[in-house]
């Protein structure tokens, strides 16, 4: 994440593909783009989507444009885009994609992880005081699965 105004978990979206990193086109810029990124860059969520240039015009070429991620995605480079194609786009950098990732965890959130999770299976761990936590397992059932 880079950019006028960038930090550490906001800012312009770049991608390195074939050892050159590029922008991503907001044209189709939605939440479930944001999640992608923001999963793949190790946070929690997103709690901002910045479609066209707010943190500046990148330079280098614009690698992915038309993307249509589901969120389930571990990579936005995986997720369905325009032509199929990295580098092809419409776009310019007056286009380019931002995000607000967010790292803190609420008591009470649940999440399922480890290798092989996706959203129906994994790890339940629960954050408590902004920290993720497993759950024993001692007495885990069918009952507490299904909470």
């Amino acid at each position: 994440l880079v950019g006028t105004g960038s930090t550490i978990s906001q800012g312009r979206v770049e991608v390195c593909y074939n050892n050159t990193w590029g922008t991503v086109c907001g044209d189709s810029w939605d939440i479930n783009e944001a999640i992608v990124v923001c999963k793949q860059l190790g946070y929690y969520g997103t709690s901002y989507v910045y479609p066209n240039g707010f943190f500046g015009r990148g330079t280098g070429p614009v690698l992915l444009s038309g993307l249509g991620c589901t969120s389930f995605e571990t990579s936005v480079i995986s997720c369905p885009h325009a032509n199929n194609v990295l580098g092809t786009t419409g776009c310019n950098h007056s286009e380019d994609a931002g995000v607000s990732c967010t790292s803190v965890c609420f008591t009470g959130d649940v999440r399922l992880v480890g290798t092989g999770s996706t959203i129906s299976q994994g790890r339940v761990e629960v954050c408590y005081n902004n920290t993720w936590g497993t759950v024993c397992g001692d007495s885990w059932d069918i009952n507490e699965a299904i909470v």
